[in-house]
Parts: C-alpha cells; sequence; structure tokens
C-alpha cells in the first residue's frame, strides 16, 4: 500500500519530517512525496534513495501575512488536484498541521495519519482548523507526552497520540557544501576555542542576552557565543555588547546545519513559559546536541526537565539568573566527561524508528 507523503514546505524546515520520510523508506514503505522548495541537500538525499518527489508550485519566498494567506489558498487548490488523482487506497501522510488544515472534508476520502508538531492556543484558528480534521486521522503523531494527554481531551480523541520525539534523521553532511567551507575557514580563525552554541529562532521568548552576561562573567577568553539562526543586526549588536566574543552565524538549512553543531562545546535550549507549546517544549536541537555528546544549558520548562534533566544530560536552569547561568556553565565545564555521557544514554533512549514501524504496523503499510 502506498503513502502520499505531503509537506507544505520544504524539508529542511522541518528535520522531524524528514526523518518520518527517511525511516518510512528504511522500513520499506512505498512512498511518493510533494513538499515546497527543498534544499539542494534535501533533493539530493531523496535522488540518492530513489525516493519519488514532487515541487509544489505554491510553495515561495514571500514571508508577509497577505501572501502567506494567498500561499495557504494556491497550496489547498494544488494538493486538491494532486488527490484526486491518487488511489483511493493510498495512505496519506501529513507531516504538520499546516499541511492539512485547509484541505477540509476531501482529505475523509482517505485514510491519514496526522503529525502534529505544535500545540496550539485553544482560541487560535489554527486550533480550530486542527479540530475539524484531527479526529478524522486514523493515527495522531506528536512529538511530547504532555502535549498528547492535552490533545487527546482538547480534540475529544478516542485515545492518546502517540508520542515520536523530535530526534531527527542523523545524515552525514557533505563536506563539500558551502557551508562545511565557510565553518572550516572559521573554525581555523578561533582555532582553539570553545563554542557555547544556540541554534534555532532568535526571538523574544528565547533570550540570549543573559547568556551573554553569564559567559562575560565567567571571564573564559576561549569560550565563545555562537548563535546560528536569523537574528536582526539591532539584537546582534547587543549581545556583542554584552559578550564581545560572540559570533552570529545566520540561518544555516538542516540538515546541513549539523556540520556546525558537532563542534560545539555545550548547547543551548531556551524558552519562556508564555504558552503552554513552551512550556511542553520539544525542540529537536536538545537530540542534535546529544548525537554528538554535547552537554546542555536548558531552560527549566517541563518538556526539559524530564527529558535533558532526568538524564542528566546538562543543567536546567532559571534563564534569568545569570549567576546560576554562570554556574551551570562551570559545572559542566569541571564534569564535562560525565556530563558528555549521559547525552549519549538520553539519545540512544529514543527510538523513533520503531515508533514509526508500530504506526506502520497499524496501518498495514
Amino acid at each position: 500500500m502506498k503513502v502520499i507523503y505531503i509537506l507544505k514546505k520544504g524539508f529542511q524546515c522541518y528535520p522531524p519530517c524528514l526523518a518520518q520520510v527517511l525511516f518510512l523508506h528504511d522500513l520499506g514503505v512505498e512512498l511518493t512525496v510533494y513538499h515546497g522548495k527543498n534544499s539542494e541537500y534535501v533533493n539530493d538525499l531523496f535522488k540518492q534513495r530513489n525516493i519519488e518527489s514532487h515541487t509544489l508550485r505554491s510553495d515561495n519566498d514571500t514571508a508577509d501575512r497577505f501572501n502567506s494567506y494567498l500561499k495557504f489558498i494556491s497550496y489547498t487548490a494544488e494538493i486538491r488536484k494532486v488527490l484526486s488523482n491518487i488511489e483511493k487506497d493510498a495512505v496519506l501522510w501529513f507531516g504538520n498541521c499546516e499541511s492539512a488544515m485547509t484541505l477540509g472534508k476531501v482529505i475523509r476520502k482517505f485514510r491519514y495519519v496526522l503529525t502534529v508538531l505544535e500545540l496550539y492556543e485553544d482560541k487560535s484558528l489554527y486550533h480550530r482548523l486542527v479540530g475539524k480534521i484531527i479526529s478524522y486521522a486514523e493515527q495522531v503523531i506528536c512529538c511530547e507526552k504532555h502535549r498528547a494527554v492535552i490533545m487527546k481531551d482538547r480534540y475529544g480523541l478516542e485515545s492518546v497520540p502517540h508520542v515520536i520525539p523530535n530526534k531527527p534523521y542523523m545524515t552525514e553532511v557533505s563536506k563539500n557544501s558551502i557551508y562545511g567551507e565557510k565553518w572550516s575557514d572559521l573554525k581555523r580563525k578561533y582555532a582553539g576555542s570553545k563554542f557555547i552554541l544556540y541554534q534555532g529562532l532568535v526571538e523574544p521568548d528565547r533570550p540570549l542576552d543573559h547568556i551573554a552576561m553569564a559567559l562575560k562573567k565567567i571571564g573564559d577568553e576561549n569560550l565563545i557565543l555562537l548563535v546560528m539562526g536569523n537574528s536582526k543586526k539591532e539584537y546582534e549588536e547587543k549581545i556583542t555588547g554584552l559578550y564581545e566574543k560572540s559570533l552570529f552565524l545566520g540561518y544555516i538549512p538542516a540538515p546541513e546545519h549539523l556540520g556546525i553543531t558537532k563542534d560545539a562545546y555545550m548547547g543551548i535550549a531556551v524558552y519562556d513559559d508564555s504558552n503552554l507549546n513552551n512550556q511542553f517544549c520539544a525542540p529537536n536541537k536538545i537530540y542534535e546536541y546529544a548525537a554528538f555528546g554535547i552537554p546542555m544549558i536548558t531552560s527549566e520548562n517541563l518538556g526539559l526537565t524530564e527529558t535533558v534533566g532526568v538524564y542528566r544530560a546538562g543543567r536546567c536552569v532559571d534563564f534569568k539568573n545569570v549567576d546560576a547561568l554562570a554556574d551551570a556553565m562551570k559545572d559542566i565545564r569541571d564534569q564535562y566527561k560525565v556530563y558528555a555521557l549521559n547525552t549519549r544514554k538520553f539519545y540512544e533512549a529514543a527510538d523513533c524508528k520503531k515508533a514509526i514501524e508500530h504506526i506502520k504496523n497499524l496501518m498495514n503499510l
């Protein structure tokens, strides 16, 4: 039985979705993938594996609210046309809710798997749209156990969704990548330095200023705050003003960013507690750090204390407390081998392939 895997955007934007496709392929599932604009790396990865894939015309680089609305309209029409031409016994597998929420009743003609990567606020439009499709899904996947229970209650589901952590599929990143070449040059420039890495969105709910202040307090000239993600110039200037040894790389598409992640000394994962999605956060970056044995400094959100904290793969601290941040960094530095060993235990404990195989068997794929 064939799987039609659908993702509205490119896979470099969603490492957990890329992992699903690659694990399904590993498990021998016949699949065709429809997706937004992929990076060349991801397209080459699909070609190497002979995975049939099709780029959606509706995906483009415009980002303002009006054009985002138009993209949804265009995407909806394009996918409905795709679905009108596929066999009715095919199984649809949606990589995230945005890929399914506007398709309406047309997807009820198929058996489908729905992946929910976010926990939407209960008064939001996205929450209402998800509510219209989630109960018709044969299997629902989310990425964190507390979210699964909340979703069952919110949407009146018969059973708790499957929990598959946002653990990426670790691929070998090409050394010929332009990002790899630039990073090699930077490593030579900063030879002997240790990188305290933050990767991800650079936004107010994930503040970096206290990290910079903690590093200044420690006063180790070999420690560099390395930020990988889009950021505004004025914010970069603010952080650099707080800690001179700060380096901003900008956005590096996944999974090519892993060629930089692997060289980090410590990893940062910080979220505020302004909403449930943050409180029960499930970042793929903690598994990326752990894959390379990199200890972490994380905030005290429940989604992190019950993962990184339980395994002692790092320290969970109050990011508003500069002294606590500095002490945590010094503690990891002093017991580095212990923390690094614990990160590997944490990484190996999550078996996403087994979880996807379970869903495959439930769907008789």
